[in-house]
């Protein structure tokens, strides 16, 4: 069962959510708390430390964005709700579990929780936390996934691009590092591509179509999954 904190300055907009989740997702989530004063919230959220924050971006007192700056290290799950499409970015640069555009639709908010729940699975299944243990030919390294801005395959072999350390080279093939990475929001780009959301600075369509990472890593983006990684840009 999920905690779930609900902050919106608007009140219709808490108890329009508080319902829908008490009436079709009782089993799953239930609501510990909710405010519309950003102020007063930080503080219960320190208090009741939910599993799950949904979070409106745009209020008077501070943003949504700014209320995270709150968390350097949160420990709940944040689901975006907003009017605009235009925080998408950077809500996931934030590592949001998702980004909904009110609004709000019961597939929407199902599919968001369904994420959050995975995520909380995949930390449960993790004894290193946010960390993944990667076996070189000479060493076991402990590295978190934050720190991680994408990875290449080649053939049987993943290399790793850090923010913060040279290239590792790991016998594994990207499959297995995209199921283990997906509930940290990884995105497989491309057939050789899994990148961290995190670190997208751009999209671009010229000269082909590809991304701009964090660092200056330019990574295509292959026909198939365009359609996908752009709905994920404007929504996730």
């Amino acid at each position: 069962m999920l905690r779930c904190y609900i902050l919106d300055d608007e009140q219709h907009a808490v108890d329009g959510l508080t319902a829908m989740l008490k009436k079709k997702f009782a089993g799953q989530a239930e609501v510990c708390g909710s405010q519309t004063k950003a102020s007063k919230a930080i503080e219960e959220i320190e208090e009741l430390e939910p599993d799950v924050l949904f979070l409106d971006v745009e209020m008077p007192e501070m943003t949504g964005l700014d209320v995270l700056k709150q968390f350097p290290t949160r420990k709940f799950h944040v689901i975006f709700t907003t009017a605009h499409e235009k925080y998408a970015l950077p809500a996931l640069k934030a590592e949001a579990a998702d980004y909904l555009v009110k609004p709000l639709s019961p597939q929407d908010v199902f599919d968001a929780i369904q994420k959050c729940i995975q995520r909380k699975s995949a930390a449960g299944n993790n004894t290193s936390g946010n960390r993944i243990s990667l076996a070189t030919t000479q060493e076991i390294v402990l590295v978190n996934t934050d720190d991680i801005i994408r990875i290449e395959a080649n053939n049987n072999y993943s290399h790793f691009y850090f923010t913060n350390r040279p290239r590792l080279i790991v016998s594994k093939t990207l499959k297995e590092f995209e199921e283990q990475l997906t509930p940290f929001h990884f995105y497989r780009v491309h057939q050789s591509h899994l990148v961290n959301m995190k670190y997208v600075e751009s999209v671009h369509s010229n000269d082909g179509d590809y991304i701009l990472l964090t660092g200056g890593h330019r990574v295509e983006i292959s026909r198939r999954k365009k359609p996908e990684f752009m709905q994920l840009i404007r929504k996730s």
